[in-house]
């Protein structure tokens, strides 16, 4: 189920999937950065000049602060707080539930083929089954059809590199299916925001 307000914007829908994934580490440097409460020249010195995230490049720097900087706006200030300072497993769920709330395309693959694979049984996911998923939402948003090779292909790969890195799946390789167990400090926090469709997404 795709919600009404998603429909009016496919951007929106899809949100910076392309951006690249999970970047836990990063992710969290980023959210204690976000909790200062930075200018624009703060987070630039912070990027670029102190290079807080170990990029090899400028460029590089801030690409992956701006990604991750999209899926943690608006996000509470205890959220970016368990996520910069949480342990390793806290940190990957809060970082994956962000993905999830600024990508409602994402979140729906999860409740609609990862969900329905662990009913069925099934082993693992594959390829194909994001091919036929991206098939259907691109008669919701006939841009998705429009978009080059290129693109369709990267998003697909940042899809199953997500699901790996938050567990979900054993590797991007073989796309094995795993059980991953929501942490309480998780589903408090979505429960605060009143995002239940979010703690579903991950409850698969």
């Amino acid at each position: 189920m795709i919600p009404q307000a998603s429909l009016k914007n496919h951007k929106a829908y899809l949100g910076d999937l392309i951006g690249g994934s999970l970047m836990i580490r990063e992710g969290q440097i980023v959210a204690e950065l976000l909790l200062k409460k930075p200018s624009q020249d703060e987070w630039l010195d912070a990027i670029v000049n102190q290079n807080i995230l170990q990029k090899r490049s400028d460029a590089s720097a801030k690409r992956n602060a701006s990604t991750i900087k999209k899926r943690l706006e608006g996000l509470s200030d205890e959220f970016l707080t368990q996520l910069a300072f949480g342990s390793a497993e806290l940190s990957s769920q809060l970082m994956f539930a962000a993905t999830l709330i600024q990508s409602t395309m994402l979140a729906d693959f999860m409740r609609d083929v990862v969900l329905d694979a662990k009913r069925m049984f099934r082993d693992l996911i594959d390829s194909n089954d994001w091919v036929a998923f991206w098939e259907d939402r691109s008669r919701l948003f006939p841009e998705f059809a429009q978009m080059t090779e290129s693109s369709t292909y990267k998003i697909s790969q940042v899809v199953f590199k997500i699901l790996a890195d938050a567990g979900y799946i054993e590797s991007t390789r073989n796309k094995k299916l795993q059980n991953v167990y929501l942490l309480p400090e998780v589903k408090s926090l979505l429960a605060d925001m009143q995002r239940e469709d979010i703690v579903a997404a991950m409850e698969v």
